[in-house]
């Protein structure tokens, strides 16, 4: 071989070698610009950058990105093509590790009231995966005046918390009811007084507070000057008391009636009859083992004890009021007029504002009371029977079975709820 052609061999061969080599080090050059996994931020947009140190200008998606939802964590495997000739598989890893976003209230609440839920502590709640739960930190104390913080805890379907500064004003009420409509009354022997009607209590922070009205010392029997106690209380404990006086004044002799009774006990023997002027002593000493701290928990244990200590007894008596009541408490049996007028002496003692109610249309008659309890009227019926077992206390018309149908024009509105 001559040199000349040895020569050119040996160029060639050089000229290989070097391109070889730099193809070698654009392929390792290259790979190690390319990363092989990139961590997304759920919510982010994915770009190129994501993967490359530098980014070389012919780089881009062979995957569709469009197919892939940034808002959900997931892991997808994508094919991205880089530097003319290299077509890679990468991992593309989306993550949700940002808390919920929120922004604090501050709230004026009074000593009394009830802690509000940690969701009412916050407004312009937002996180991408959903919230999973809103509770206090701690749970913040609010009987005490001033002002309190109460840090909010939120936290995201993915586990991811974040706190937000929340606070109190609280204030202390001091300031007792006001009751109006108190007046004194005055009746004849045996007339039973209208304890109730226009008399009602206003508070400062309040709505409908209830008037309990304490009548154990009347006796409409016995002439003579009782007071009578109306007792008012907010929710802070804040109490008011008045006095009012109620007069019995003794009924005219009806001399006629008078002169022929005693004719009548001259010649005839009379029938010793039963005393119902005595079922106003029978309720009052029965009254103070059931007198507990409110209207409605007085009315509960009255109504207990009717149920539970009267026997029902299915029959045609049509005895009412103080009669009804007096075979309750003393005979511990009867029908449902017996049951429900038991029960209203009862209430009436203890100065709790009740009414009898009547089935209504009538296809066997049935008694029960509407009592006046926390601002509104329910209904109550302590009668058990083969279709009516238990006791039903403090229900409104919507929670009233098939026996407890009424005319509802003759009746105050009811609570509803």
């Amino acid at each position: 071989m001559s040199k000349k052609l040895l020569g050119t061999v040996l160029k060639a061969l050089y000229l290989a070698g070097i391109a070889a080599i730099t193809v070698i080090f654009s392929i390792r050059d290259s790979r190690t610009n390319l990363k092989s996994e990139s961590v997304l931020e759920a919510g982010k947009p994915v770009t190129i950058e994501s993967f490359f140190g530098k980014v070389p200008d012919d780089a881009g998606f062979i995957t569709d990105m469009s197919a892939i939802d940034t808002s959900v964590p997931a892991v997808y495997r994508i094919i991205i093509h880089h530097d003319i000739i290299f077509d890679d598989t990468v991992t593309l890893r989306i993550e949700d590790n940002t808390g919920p976003s929120a922004n604090g209230l501050t709230r004026t609440v009074y000593s009394f009231n009830e802690l509000p839920e940690a969701k009412d502590m916050v407004s312009d709640v937002y996180d991408l995966s959903g919230i999973s739960s809103i509770e206090y930190e701690k749970k913040p104390d609010i009987s005490v005046e001033g002002i309190v913080n109460a840090p909010v805890k939120l936290t995201d379907n993915y586990g991811n918390t974040s706190i937000v500064q929340a606070s109190f004003i609280v204030t202390k009420d001091t300031t007792a009811p006001v009751i109006h409509g108190i007046k004194d009354i005055s009746v004849t022997q045996g007339e039973k007084p209208d304890l109730s009607t226009g008399i009602y209590a206003t508070d400062d922070t309040t709505d409908n507070i209830s008037v309990r009205i304490d009548a154990s010392k009347l006796e409409i029997s016995v002439p003579g000057t009782y007071e009578i106690t109306y007792i008012a209380k907010d929710d802070a404990g804040n109490t008011a008391t008045t006095v009012s006086k109620v007069t019995v004044n003794k009924k005219p002799v009806n001399k006629t009636a008078a002169a022929n009774k005693s004719a009548v006990k001259k010649t005839t023997k009379v029938k010793k009859k039963p005393t119902y002027g005595k079922v106003d002593q029978l309720a009052s000493k029965l009254l103070k083992k059931l007198k507990r701290g409110s209207d409605v928990e007085t009315a509960r244990a009255i109504f207990k004890w009717v149920h539970n200590n009267i026997h029902y007894v299915h029959n045609a008596s049509r005895l009412t009021g103080k009669k009804a009541a007096y075979y309750g408490l003393t005979r511990r049996s009867g029908n449902c007029r017996v049951f429900a007028w038991t029960s209203k002496i009862l209430l009436d003692k203890a100065g709790i504002r009740n009414m009898i109610v009547s089935r209504y249309p009538v296809t066997t008659r049935h008694f029960w009371n509407l009592v006046y309890m926390n601002g509104g009227w329910y209904h109550c019926d302590a009668t058990p029977f083969l279709s009516h077992p238990k006791l039903y206390f403090k229900l409104t018309d919507a929670q009233l079975d098939k026996h407890h149908k009424f005319k509802k024009s003759k009746y105050p509105a009811r609570a509803t709820s």
